[in-house]
């Protein structure tokens, strides 16, 4: 009897954290289609947990500063190299697409692919406000449900 209620509980868990997961991939495309159009086709590979911070943010920061959709083109390809992505271009990047630069501070260490970095994002333009209280309460949900998934 135990070990089913236990097998029950665990696969609740996961319904439920796969599904805070997809819905963080929903929100963070929502943000980014909705940022600009040259990133709009890119924005599910984005989101995707996959891609690492560094690469995220060279992505939006080529779509933030390209005036046409070939300077877009010619812009990311920097971003598929390993070249330039560095910790102080993810900052730039992250820094003219960002409300609050703490954010970048936060995520443009590692180019590793997570949640984390994408909650945070999410947080970000949830609170364009600047509302720094916002913003705190979103980005301590971001870190509990970081360390959550570390613990598993």
């Amino acid at each position: 009897m135990s070990f089913t209620t236990l097998l029950a509980i665990l696969c609740i868990h996961s319904f439920v954290y796969s599904h805070k997961t997809f819905d963080g991939k929903n929100e963070c495309i929502k943000h980014c289609e909705n940022g600009d159009s040259y990133a709009t086709r890119y924005c599910g590979n984005l989101c995707s947990s996959t891609v690492g911070a560094q690469t995220f943010y060279c992505y939006l920061g080529c779509a933030h500063n390209a005036t046409t959709s070939e300077k877009f083109t010619d812009c990311i390809g920097k971003c598929k190299g390993n070249s330039y992505l560095s910790e102080t271009s993810c900052n730039y990047d992250c820094q003219s697409v960002s409300s609050h630069p703490e954010v970048c501070s936060l995520v443009c260490g590692e180019n590793d692919g997570g949640i984390f970095s994408i909650c945070l994002y999410n947080c970000d333009h949830e609170n364009s406000n600047r509302n720094q209280n916002d913003f705190d309460k979103c980005k301590e949900k971001c870190y509990k449900m970081e360390s959550q998934r570390s613990t598993k």
